[in-house]
């Protein structure tokens, strides 16, 4: 099993903690969430110091289990917060859960994978090839240019600089 990679930052959370810090004072010092503060604290006063050494997976839940979440928030008027501290899941996520059953009901709390993860990659046709070669080509031909023109205003500055250190002057044309 995979060991936490958070675990010196949580167990330096809870000692501040342990010695009387505030968990916000602790959170905005070691970066981290407030709401994780708080669960790996929950984790820690449950099993010490060895409990921060398990990953926390999120095992999923399933659409109903969600449902019956957000509608028991709903009746005894919850905030985010305190639905967080009863049903051991981060507020934000509680949040999330509750906008989605709003707008699509159960469906929207069922587990949807990205659109974005199944397209298909697209593919370049030969015009676009065509044209990004051109393009290479003309970016090659500008940085030529450019180069030049940056070696010619040095030749420029070096010839006005010697003119200066014998006592003439740049022409005027």
């Amino acid at each position: 099993m995979k060991r936490n990679e958070n675990y010196p930052k949580y167990v330096q959370a809870m000692r501040q903690m342990d010695a009387g810090k505030l968990p916000c004072v602790v959170a905005r010092e070691l970066h981290m969430g407030l709401d994780t503060i708080k669960r790996v604290r929950k984790l820690y006063l449950k099993g010490g110091e060895l409990a921060l050494l398990q990953p926390v997976y999120s095992p999923h839940i399933e659409a109903n289990k969600k449902e019956e979440i957000v509608l028991s928030i709903k009746e005894k008027g919850l905030s985010l917060y305190e639905a967080a501290a009863i049903y051991d899941y981060p507020a934000c996520t509680l949040g999330r859960w509750r906008q989605a059953y709003e707008q699509h009901g159960l469906e929207g709390l069922g587990r949807k994978r990205s659109e974005h993860s199944m397209k298909k990659k697209r593919h370049i046709t030969t015009s676009e090839l065509d044209e990004l070669e051109m393009l290479r080509k003309r970016n090659e031909y500008l940085e030529a240019e450019n180069a030049l023109l940056k070696k010619v205003k040095a030749l420029v500055e070096e010839k006005e600089a010697r003119l200066r250190a014998i006592g003439r002057g740049p022409s005027k044309n």
